[in-house]
């Protein structure tokens, strides 16, 4: 049921219960109290009017506005999307969501029609029962989507935070083959058309730019769901496996890792705001890490305990951000930093 891009088998045995349940793992600790920095939906200069079918088949690169909200230890990305010609709603961008997720509330506004079915969904702090709704026509920006079924949750809101209306996952990025996101400059590059089904080989990987850095990944995929792992290294331990996750506005290390190689704890413990759970998160202090061969700076990350066996931790937006540029290149299995 389960395939891995490259020979990744073990892997995937190990990591099976990510599906449906990384797409739970929004962090938005550091956002609380930023709302200021948040400008409103209707701040996305986006027409939901409608985009031509023809963009399906047309080969050219598609760019899309992205509002990056940025503190000084947490960094979240909104996208507009539009649902059935209503919009834009201001969706995270979030790689670490095996599946695509739209609010309930919203869900039922909309009148998106309900599958009739549910699925236990276990996160940060809670398990839910999740819904299933169909949309048959929307996009992100002016870039049509092809039909389908979104998860549908009752979304937490962090105090202070941002609103949040859904969660764009990698089960639509990867079929792309491939994105680009320029923290910097606010934009999301697309490389051509949305494929029926996420490619598992690239024809033309992602350019290296002077100053890039390339790090392999682990693309896991099951049905729909998709996520992609890299390897991290703590403390001269590893590598671990950390998953790539936009969608976290802060890095997470699992707790019993931080407990194994006694990570020394920052101040207080504090409330991790999933998106429908919470939890409490106690931030430890990491004086040495890198992903793949790429070195990171010393910093503080939040350890939480995650409810996914074999996931050693998030690499979060926080992280990325300091690229300026990255390339998820899923088709590739490859992570693209810089340029």
């Amino acid at each position: 049921m389960l395939t891995v891009s490259r020979t990744a088998k073990p892997a995937a045995t190990k990591l099976r219960t990510l599906v449906l349940v990384l797409l739970r793992l929004l962090v938005l600790l550091g956002l609380v109290g930023c709302a200021g920095s948040v400008t409103s939906p209707g701040a996305f200069r986006v027409s939901c009017a409608g985009s031509s079918p023809g963009l399906f088949g047309a080969a050219a690169t598609r760019t899309i506005p992205a509002r990056v909200v940025h503190t000084t230890t947490a960094t979240l990305v909104l996208v507009p999307v539009c649902l059935s010609g209503h919009g834009p709603y201001p969706f995270v961008l979030d790689t670490g969501a095996t599946q695509s997720l739209v609010d309930r509330t919203v869900a039922d506004q909309l009148q998106l029609a309900s599958t009739g079915t549910t699925t236990p969904a276990t996160g940060v702090g809670c398990t839910r029962a999740a819904g299933h709704v169909q949309v048959p026509s929307w996009s992100v920006g002016e870039v049509p989507l092809r039909a389908q079924t979104l998860t549908s949750l009752p979304m937490a809101r962090a105090r202070g935070g941002p609103d949040i209306v859904g969660l764009l996952g990698s089960d639509v990025w990867s079929r792309f083959g491939r994105f680009q996101l320029d923290y910097r400059a606010g934009l999301v590059l697309l490389p051509g058309p949305e494929q029926v089904t996420a490619p598992t080989s690239a024809t033309d990987p992602a350019p290296s730019a002077p100053g890039s850095q390339r790090v392999p990944m682990t693309v896991i995929r099951s049905g729909a769901s998709t996520v992609a792992v890299v390897p991290v290294t703590v403390e001269g331990v590893g590598p671990k496996k950390f998953a790539l996750d936009t969608g976290a506005s802060n890095s997470v290390v699992d707790r019993s890792v931080a407990q194994q190689l006694s990570l020394p704890p920052v101040g207080r413990p504090r409330n991790a705001a999933g998106v429908s759970c919470s939890a409490t998160s106690q931030p430890v202090h990491v004086a040495s890490w890198r992903v793949g061969t790429v070195t990171l700076p010393p910093q503080d990350v939040d350890s939480i305990a995650l409810p996914i066996p074999d996931l050693d931790g998030l690499v979060g937006s926080d992280v990325l951000y300091r690229f300026g540029t990255v390339t998820i290149d899923y088709a590739a299995s490859t992570l693209v930093l810089g340029g």
